[in-house]
């Protein structure tokens, strides 16, 4: 009956999800494999509140290699893919792996004409990672097993900090380039680059040159004019060549919404004269798609362009506004839910920070390290909290002059919150400003996590 499916090309793995059978015709959902998007025809079925999937289209789909065998006598379907060998039996639970039996929730069954299967079985048989999107409708099916990036920012660090985590990053950009208008590019601070360089690449961990430009006025000149750009992309790529980076990070802020259009410019130009063995990483600001604010940054553009993004889901409240947490994990998953539908979420990277703000009543306030915060607890009498709704912890405190002090920050417990947005949005990983400012907790969820 099915004797096209001898020669497997591939199989594809679904999961089960919370719908019923008297629904199935109108639940539409959206099926990725490995961060590419498939579509079934016929379309899966809800039997008992499983997912079953019609065999031809699972044994067609590109992501596997490996061949399915139909015995007509026994009503078997039997298949040889990925080191496992599993048998199924049309209109029975009972199935076997390895030669090891197993109870399904739903047997497989024909439906005109098609060999319908169950999917949650075969997913957790064949070692995929399977998840289940509710808000967006879509299951995630991930073979490709691999390491989440962890795309660390070096900006005036002390090297003991980067050596003894090093074991614990994948990237660094090495945010010690600077530009201006006219697209000149020159090193903010020299110390020991050259050696810290050298010895990250002797630990595996990839490079990114990172260069930084603030502010509407320089970054209009430089990126409204080719001259200037082309001097800038001409210095990079040369840079990459003479010091062996791996990739190019572009950290440009406050650009004014009008030169959305030059930015895009600049990255499709660098993009192209860096090549395909150059990694191109922008940093961005976070959006979650509901904002009125005119934005510089066309994130779908940038998506297609870029090899990774940089989100920088911190600063929600910033040192020039009202005290608060800097990244209430609300607004870090509105962020991750908008970014990964703009662009591949293969290649957003969740931006978390390693810093805090010490706010005094009624003025601005001023960063905080971890050797800051242990000063303050010193001197003054600091009361530790935890706000529920933003899911970030706070101090306050009252200095000797009679102000009221509010500092926030994140810690463990927060920033492994974060890790799982990053993970459940199925994200390239994350990346965090800045490696040096004493904070540990991080480390210690990338620990665990990785």
């Amino acid at each position: 009956m099915i004797k096209w499916l001898q020669q497997l090309a591939a199989v594809m793995i679904l999961v089960l999800f919370p719908v019923t059978y008297g629904a199935q015709a109108a639940s539409i959902v959206n099926i990725s494999i490995d961060g590419k998007e498939r579509n079934l025809n016929p379309p899966a079925q809800i039997v008992n509140d499983r997912t079953m999937v019609p065999l031809r289209f699972i044994v067609e789909d590109p992501a596997l290699q490996g061949q399915v065998y139909w015995d007509e006598s026994q009503q078997k379907v039997a298949m040889d893919c990925r080191g496992h060998y599993i048998e199924l039996y049309i209109g029975n639970k009972q199935a076997t792996v390895d030669g090891q039996i197993h109870t399904l929730d739903a047997s497989p069954y024909i439906y005109q004409g098609r060999t319908y299967v169950p999917l949650r079985f075969l997913t957790e048989s064949l070692g995929a990672r399977v998840e289940w999107k509710a808000g967006q409708r879509r299951v995630d099916i991930k073979f490709a097993q691999s390491q989440p990036r962890v795309f660390a920012y070096y900006y005036y660090s002390p090297r003991e900090e980067l050596e003894k985590n090093a074991h614990l990053f994948t990237d660094i950009a090495f945010r010690w380039f600077a530009t201006n208008s006219q697209g000149e590019l020159y090193y903010e601070y020299q110390a020991d680059y050259a050696k810290t360089l050298a010895w990250a690449k002797s630990k595996g961990i990839r490079t990114h040159a990172s260069v930084v430009l603030m502010g509407s006025d320089p970054l209009h000149t430089l990126l409204s004019n080719q001259q200037n750009r082309t001097r800038l992309i001409n210095a990079l790529v040369q840079e990459v060549k003479k010091s062996g980076y791996d990739g190019v990070n572009i950290d440009f802020e406050l650009i004014a919404a009008s030169d959305a259009d030059y930015f895009t410019a600049f990255l499709r130009e660098l993009k192209q004269a860096l090549g395909s063995d150059t990694e191109l990483s922008v940093a961005v600001f976070a959006r979650t798609g509901k904002e009125k604010w005119a934005t510089p940054y066309q994130y779908d553009k940038i998506g297609q362009i870029a090899d990774s993004v940089v989100v920088m889901a911190y600063d929600y409240h910033y040192t020039t506004t009202a005290p608060g947490a800097i990244a209430p994990l609300g607004w870090v998953k509105e962020v991750a839910q908008y970014m990964s539908k703009v662009m591949p979420a293969e290649k957003v990277l969740l931006g978390m920070a390693t810093y805090g703000y010490d706010w005094p009543q009624n003025s601005k306030g001023t960063s905080v390290t971890a050797a800051k915060l242990a000063q303050l607890q010193s001197k003054y009498q600091v009361q530790s909290h935890w706000d529920e709704a933003s899911y970030s912890p706070y101090y306050t405190y009252w200095d000797e002059k009679g102000r009221y002090h509010e500092v926030w920050l994140e810690n463990y417990q927060s920033l492994t919150a974060k890790w799982q947005v990053a993970d459940d949005y199925g994200l390239g990983g994350v990346s965090f400003w800045r490696i040096g400012t004493g904070f540990t907790d991080l480390y210690r969820v990338l620990e665990e996590r990785l």
